[in-house]
């Protein structure tokens, strides 16, 4: 089973390496193409997802100061700096799982704070 564990480790180092591969790829074509939003925007939920929220503050600053109207930036910065993350379906790291009763489905676990 140790080698189980050192796979699992290898394959988290692994992915860590792609994401980060990721950022730089979308950095440099931001760097070509610095009016593209869309490119932006894909860079912010690439770090919101990874909860690298420093990041993704720092990335809706950018867009702000060259767009300080866009609504996205505005609406994604609000909630970066309220700690409202949405976690797209992954249980948040601050909260505690809990079961509750249902009627349909019996004993079903949800998470609360």
């Amino acid at each position: 089973m140790s080698g189980s564990k050192g796979d699992l480790m290898e394959q988290k180092s692994q992915y860590k390496a792609q994401i980060a591969d990721e950022e730089t790829k979308l950095r440099w074509l931001i760097t070509r193409q610095p009016s593209s939003l869309e490119l932006r925007y894909y860079l912010l939920f690439l770090l919101v997802t990874h909860e690298q929220y420093a990041k993704a503050i720092k990335e809706c600053e950018r867009i702000l100061e060259d767009h300080p109207d866009d609504l996205i930036a505005q609406l994604w910065m609000a909630a970066l700096r309220r700690g409202r993350m949405l976690t797209y379906g992954r249980p948040s790291l601050r909260r505690r799982h809990k079961t509750v009763r249902s009627r349909v489905w019996g004993h079903v676990g949800h998470h609360s704070d």
